[in-house]
């Protein structure tokens, strides 16, 4: 997995440089040495663009709360997903600071969709054709907001290719299909999620404070195992 120290990169074009070329090839990488401050991490996002807010804000601090709104805010296990779909535009690059971890348990979840939609395709090509042809509704609602949206699960780029993937079951809206597709699309969401879950395309590993996870939201799911909220401080 590549790695880069956040200090170096402030100081260093060239290594800057091969950071984006890591993120174009494998989807993500690690940062190490990032600063314990909110300014750090708007400091680091900026080296490679403009930063986009979404509907939590330009930063959404998740810790896990007594009387949680959202399931980020759990101890409990988040199957592998991308974020905010309910968003015309999903974000792109996302960058996971972590600044404190001393829970039990609880190790990340990461896998390339990309990947897998593509050999979904082989496996199942009347699958993978439903999968991305078909726009279904997704949804976030709160007290000041509420956004939705319609997306393929599978992206598809102007020459046919797979360019990223918009999967998340816990916003996926109310199905409104025409009543003859429920049917095939169903089924093929299931056997294609099944597959995101296989070993063989699946990373996890522990992070620690200080590090940042920057990943292709487009490309890279993310997801995390349980923890033991009551084992320490996340």
């Amino acid at each position: 997995m590549p790695r880069f120290s956040q200090p170096a990169l402030l100081a260093d074009l060239a290594l800057r440089a091969k950071w984006i070329e890591a993120m174009l090839v494998e989807g993500f990488v690690i940062l190490t040495d990032m600063p314990d401050v909110d300014e750090g991490l708007t400091e680091t996002a900026e080296m490679i663009g403009r930063i986009r807010p979404t509907f939590f804000g330009e930063y959404f601090d998740v810790k896990t709360h007594i009387n949680p709104t959202n399931t980020a805010y759990t101890a409990s296990a988040l199957e592998p997903h991308t974020d905010t779909p309910a968003e015309e535009h999903a974000p792109g690059v996302q960058f996971l600071h972590c600044r404190t971890n001393t829970v039990e348990r609880g190790n990340g979840l990461y896998a390339d969709g990309a990947a897998v939609a593509n050999d979904f395709r082989k496996r199942d090509p009347e699958g993978f054709k439903v999968l991305s042809e078909v726009p279904v509704p997704f949804f976030s609602e709160h007290d000041t907001y509420d956004k939705r949206s319609r997306q393929t699960i599978i992206e598809l780029d102007q020459h046919g290719e797979v360019s990223g993937l918009t999967i998340s079951q816990r916003m996926l809206d109310v199905s409104d299909l025409d009543q003859e597709l429920p049917d095939s699309w169903y089924p093929a969401f299931c056997r294609f999620g099944s597959m995101l879950q296989e070993e063989q395309y699946m990373m996890t590993f522990l992070m620690k404070a200080g590090e940042c996870m920057v990943f292709d939201n487009h490309r890279i799911m993310n997801g995390r195992a349980a923890s033991t909220a009551e084992s320490g401080e996340r």
